[in-house]
């Protein structure tokens, strides 16, 4: 969801894998033996064919993966299902960009780098709410209880969470230099009963996507707002009686945002913020389930987002 120094491309057009797997498609019998997980795939980010990025160790579920802004690092979380494990037991993993060791640092979910590449932002079980670390996962802070889906500012300055407020869904804005909190929908004014996790910010840290439930209908809204709050700038751009993935990629140049609704087909959807357009197709082929995780890498050249096998690549 993120928010964008230089980056050394070369690390994102190689092969990228854990473990020592092959990057070269799996064949019917071996998709047909292995069990079913999550893998990240990447296109170019004005779409292609899919290729496989990373397979995430033993975590047979994982998501919300975030890159460092040097394009270094990569962060998600996950858990292993066929084992009995859930959500409730997720864990916040870290590996290098070439997929090289893999790190758990701890409990937690939807991580978030700063800027700078030394803190992460994420979300915790036991005490409840958004928290920071320290990127080896020491020095554990709850900065608010209740909390839930931190994402850093691309400027350093702020954390921007979901934070329910009276039986309505509101985005608290956490100022780390002032120290306030913000809440962006006014007492009273938010359309939402629930604002969910794995919001994205704006290059320039002055606007935030989000997923919303309408409290009148409980249908479901792909919107942006500005940090300054609603009465500066707020705008629909998705509108369905069905839930998209609460997870956005914002470009790093700021003219695309692509998220995943659960329609059918599944698809990959994209749209500029900055005009009226509806969302109209990523263009990626795939034979797959598409688990709607999406993350830009830092350069903007490359897409990630997350499948279940079987899936089909060109040759």
């Amino acid at each position: 969801m993120s928010f964008f120094l230089h980056i050394v491309s070369c690390l994102f057009l190689g092969t990228l894998l854990f473990s020592g797997l092959s990057s070269m498609p799996a064949t019917a019998d071996e998709r047909a033996t292995e069990p079913a997980r999550v893998r990240f795939y990447k296109i170019p980010a004005e779409g292609g064919d899919p290729a496989l990025f990373l397979v995430p160790g033993e975590f047979d579920t994982a998501g919300s993966p975030a890159f460092s802004a040097d394009g270094q690092k990569l962060l998600f979380d996950g858990w292993n299902s066929q084992a009995g494990e859930t959500s409730i037991q997720a864990k916040i993993i870290m590996v290098n960009a070439d997929g090289s060791d893999l790190k758990i640092l701890g409990p937690g979910a939807m991580p978030s780098w700063s800027p700078g590449g030394n803190r992460i932002a994420f979300s915790q079980r036991a005490p409840y709410g958004v928290a920071t670390m320290h990127a080896d996962g020491s020095q554990r802070t709850l900065i608010d209880e209740g909390g839930w889906g931190a994402q850093w500012s691309p400027d350093g300055r702020k954390i921007a969470y979901s934070f329910p407020i009276k039986g309505r869904g509101n985005i608290r804005i956490y100022d780390l230099i002032e120290g306030t909190k913000t809440d962006l929908f006014p007492p009273g004014e938010s359309p939402y009963t629930s604002v969910y996790w794995n919001m994205a910010w704006s290059p320039d840290s002055q606007w935030l996507c989000f997923k919303g439930c309408k409290a009148s209908d409980r249908t479901f809204d792909v919107a942006t707002i500005n940090v300054a709050g609603k009465q500066a700038g707020f705008k629909v751009h998705y509108h369905h009686k069905t839930a998209p993935y609460a997870d956005f990629a914002w470009h790093p140049v700021g003219e695309m945002i692509v998220f995943c609704p659960q329609t059918m087909p599944r698809q990959l959807l994209q749209f500029n913020p900055a005009d009226d357009k509806p969302p109209e197709p990523v263009d990626v082929n795939f034979e797959a389930t598409l688990k709607g995780d999406v993350s830009f890498t830092p350069d903007g050249g490359q897409l990630l987002f997350s499948l279940n096998p079987p899936i089909k690549t060109a040759n």
